[in-house]
């Protein structure tokens, strides 16, 4: 969410601090931010400069940070300063708009008749203020309704009284029922332009509707019927209160995601619907002072109360770990508005309605830290307890994977979703993700060929993989294994020499296991289903655990490797090993650590009293590709120093 530094000032009593003070605190003890952005405005007074920082807000923060107002409260908090008291009028209550509400999905609904309005292009400052976190500017009523919510986080809707027939109802869709919806502006050639949509509803859809039919889909798109234009003399305001879970249900359902929807469905309070009109009326008189307020229509059966949750200081500073006076722990906790009693160092601390998320003693505490400094929390270890038992399952597969690393074969792990395949995932993260595999085959393949592709730089003349792991066919989810061995170089009757392996290991294995597989061999693999329903018992004492072994790894680099071969003549005299430690030496004087593998011995034969060795490098870099000049360069260095020694490089 962009938030505007000038508009946060407005929140609060203390002259705002720099720019990177903001982001630090917001950083440190609030929110990402994932950009700053230093802007110019045009105002009535000149040009002046602003900042537009870019706020990454969570889903657990999303019920009160989704605003101006939410960010400057938490900033006070977090930079020990002033959030203002707005003292807005609220407008009395009556019935102006006749509104029903037959469904218990809306929580509040809150709306008042608005006549008289001249709706004209909104002030400098409110187009500035929209546009500067990329609100469309549009007209009066509609920046008004706009601004409001990002100011407030409540979302407003304005319908136009002369179009809407009969009173307003909140109610579930008929199914079949139709609504045409504003239009959406999408971006076709690098141009703007307004597409229409008209969906056919479901009675799982709550809608606003007048007595002829739907107005909007309640907290995600209004519709056409009575869309406010510059025609526009009066409104009736909607502010209401939505259960989150419909408004994301319908929104996802029909792929409409915007600003209001997005508040809705992470639940904001039922508190702020009048909030919401009253800062809504304080801006339309400024836009259009002629314009004559009506009275509020308020429905709803019963507004949330507030809660008590009590924490003691001894569980404060035990989770913490570390020490907090009461009063450090008051003032925190007051800072974020919170009401507190303290007696016999218990807190019993109510939330402000907005602070949804703070539930249960832990949600008190964590406040309390994140404000006081996390950076103070020490840093203890965990006591390591083992004493529960393990699946059937995870100890079949911890058996199997001692086998095959003995063999000397590789583990790998590779992606669960797939192009195809017969479960279908509902929200893919990608086009050629949208489905479970059903098979762990495509996966060992794919690996197999990668393999084979890097083998020079492995220094494998054969590649040895198995994968145990999920797959999910039509029958249900199971656990596989896939094993594969593939021969880089060519040997005679390669097929039936890994077909024999592959059956030989398979025997092995269910000699291992003590038990007969359900197998089937694939090409250059062997294929093992339903591990999870074999009936062995096993304990994990059998399974293989050196708790002292330790492995080291760093990054392997993924630029290009570059392969270079040296062959040359020597006295039959002179060892292999000699040849190598020059070769070596010469070419790690020059190339320091790209020499990633080698010199390997490779070939070699005798003949006439000299000794004839080719030795095979490889060369890499970790921050570029590297060139065949480079390379070459490198080459002539080792050239160089095996003539040296009077051998001669064929």
């Amino acid at each position: 969410m962009k938030i505007l530094k000038s508009w946060l000032q407005k929140h609060i009593v203390e002259t705002l601090p720099s720019d990177e003070e903001i982001e630090q605190a917001l950083i440190l003890k609030s929110s990402e931010v994932e950009a700053v952005e230093k802007i110019k405005v045009n105002g009535d007074s000149g040009v002046v400069e602003d900042t537009v920082f870019d706020i990454k807000v969570l889903p657990d923060r999303a019920h009160y940070m989704l605003s101006h107002w939410g960010i400057a409260y938490d900033l006070c908090a977090v930079l020990n300063l002033t959030l203002k008291n707005e003292n807005l009028e609220m407008p009395e209550k009556g019935n102006d708009v006749k509104v029903k509400v037959e469904t218990d999905l809306c929580n509040r609904y809150s709306a008042t008749l608005i006549t008289g309005i001249e709706n004209k292009t909104s002030p400098i400052w409110l187009k500035n203020a929209l546009e500067a976190i990329d609100a469309r500017a549009i007209s009066g009523i509609v920046d008004a309704t706009n601004y409001v919510m990002f100011d407030t986080g409540q979302p407003l809707h304005a319908f136009d009284a002369d179009k809407v027939v009969g009173g307003i109802t909140v109610r579930m869709a008929k199914d079949g029922e139709g609504i045409q919806l504003l239009p959406e502006r999408i971006m076709v050639e690098g141009k703007w332009e307004e597409k229409e949509r008209i969906l056919k509803l479901t009675s799982s859809d709550m809608v606003i509707a007048d007595d002829k039919g739907p107005l909007a889909i309640a907290g995600v798109k209004g519709g056409l019927r009575a869309v406010v234009t510059a025609e526009t003399k009066n409104i009736i305001l909607e502010s209401a209160s939505f259960n989150p879970v419909s408004v994301r249900r319908t929104s996802t359902k029909y792929n409409i995601r915007n600003d209001s929807s997005k508040r809705f469905e992470n639940e904001i309070t039922a508190h702020t619907t009048g909030y919401g009109i009253s800062c809504f009326l304080k801006l339309i008189k400024e836009i259009s002072p002629k314009c004559k307020l009506g009275l509020m229509s308020d429905v709803y059966k019963k507004l949330p109360e507030p809660w008590t949750i009590s924490v003691t200081h001894k569980n404060i500073e035990a989770v913490l770990n570390f020490s907090i006076s009461e009063k450090r722990v008051v003032e925190i906790l007051e800072k974020l508005l919170c009401k507190v009693i303290v007696k016999n160092g218990v807190y019993e601390v109510t939330p402000p309605f907005p602070r949804l998320d703070l539930i249960i003693a832990e949600d008190i505490i964590d406040e309390i830290g994140r404000i006081e400094g996390l950076d103070k929390v020490k840093s203890v270890l965990p006591e390591a307890k083992n004493n529960h038992e393990f699946s059937k399952g995870f100890l079949i597969a911890e058996k199997i994977k001692d086998f095959f690393m003995q063999k000397g074969f590789t583990e790998i792990q590779t992606r669960t979703f797939a192009s195809k395949g017969d479960i279908e995932v509902a929200y893919p993260m990608a086009s050629d993700k949208g489905f479970l595999r059903t098979s762990l085959q495509e996966g060992i393949t794919s690996s197999i060929d990668l393999a084979i592709s890097q083998a020079p730089l492995l220094g494998l003349d054969k590649i040895q993989i198995f994968e145990i792991g999920k797959a999910f066919p039509a029958s249900g989810e199971e656990l596989d294994l896939c094993f594969a061995i593939s021969y880089v170089k060519k040997i005679k009757n390669k097929d039936q020499v890994m077909k024999t392996e592959l059956e030989n290991l398979l025997k092995d294995l269910e000699t291992e296991l003590g038990v007969k597989l359900e197998s089937s061999v694939i090409a250059n693999s062997v294929y093992v289903k339903n591990l999870d329903k074999l009936e062995i018992k096993l304990a994990y004492s059998s399974i293989n655990s050196d708790k002292n072994s330790r492995v080291t790894f760093k990054p392997f680099s993924s630029e290009p490797f570059m392969v270079r071969d040296i062959a040359l003549f020597v006295d039959g005299s002179v060892t292999a090993e000699a040849v190598q430690e020059i070769i070596k030496g010469s070419a790690t004087a020059v190339a320091k650590e790209l020499l990633v593998k080698g010199p390997d011995l490779f070939d070699q034969f005798e003949k006439e009293g000299k000794k004839s060795l080719a030795f095979r490098m490889i060369f890499q870099a970790n921050d570029r590709t590297l060139t065949d000049t480079e390379v070459n360069g490198f080459m002539e260095k080792v050239y160089g120093a095996v003539k040296e020694k009077g051998w001669q490089v064929r």
